[in-house]
């Protein structure tokens, strides 16, 4: 698994952790405040020090320059579904892993929803990307989510997702945190690393992010709490100083 390590370790550095800045919010939401021109969220969030990036493949044009060399790509296969649909409905494939091979990406993330009718076909396509990501050498980034909004904040819930997405293949897990106690169960849910994902905005995302790692997360993979910031880049900078230290 050689493209896969070579492709982690772009992603991760030496002390094992990640800031990963998700901006794919746009094929699910729309247009959102921060997120009217890809290229220029990717230029500040990149600029702030972030280690990755989650972009759908439509996003990548006009974007490439100013992520290239300087930070890990992640690209989305997964999606189909918008806040337009009136159910809840589980993600269809939308990128195969060889094309996302061909856009030069480090890491492809799937979604796994977990507790709906759909969670059948949900976790079978995640297994089939495992295995496509194994052929290609691809690093899998699962993002487990809770359907009921009862249990999304659900902590036995949660680590459940975790524990799912290692066995069925995939190498990062992507789990939304309910509070600090979620941020020590999560991990030990698997050996996955462990990027949590921050959901609504939060009022200190750098706190957030430093307990996270200091329960054992591998880090975090923000979205909302960034690109809806009046200075994303410094947002960045506050994450990267909390993930890796006081030398950023």
């Amino acid at each position: 698994m050689i493209g896969k390590r070579t492709r982690l370790a772009r992603l991760f550095r030496a002390d094992g952790r990640a800031v990963v800045i998700a901006l794919d919010h746009g094929q699910f939401k729309g247009s959102m405040p921060g997120l009217e021109s890809v290229p220029d969220i990717v230029k500040r969030v990149v600029d702030g020090g972030a280690d990755g990036i989650i972009l759908n493949a439509g996003a990548l044009e006009g974007s490439v320059c100013n992520y290239a060399g300087r930070c890990s790509l992640i690209v989305r296969v997964t999606g189909a579904s918008t806040d337009a649909n009136p159910g809840f409905d589980y993600h269809r494939s939308i990128l195969s892993v060889e094309r996302a091979v061909a856009l030069g990406a480090d890491a492809v993330i799937a979604m796994g929803f977990l507790g709906s009718p759909s969670e059948g076909p949900s976790l079978a396509l995640l297994a089939e990307i495992a295995e496509d990501c194994r052929r290609w050498g691809m690093p899998l980034v699962a993002e487990m989510l809770i359907a009921d909004p009862k249990k999304f904040n659900d902590v036995p819930s949660i680590a459940l997702g975790a524990r799912v997405a290692y066995e069925l293949g995939a190498d990062v897990v992507k789990a939304y945190g309910a509070g600090e106690p979620s941020f020590a169960d999560i991990p030990k849910s698997g050996p996955l690393p462990v990027l949590v994902a921050g959901g609504a905005k939060s009022a200190d995302p750098a706190e957030m992010a430093r307990q996270a790692v200091e329960c054992g997360a591998a880090g975090v993979a923000f979205g909302r709490t960034v690109f809806g910031a009046a200075n994303p880049t410094e947002i960045v900078r506050s994450l990267v100083k909390a993930v890796h230290g006081k030398g950023g």
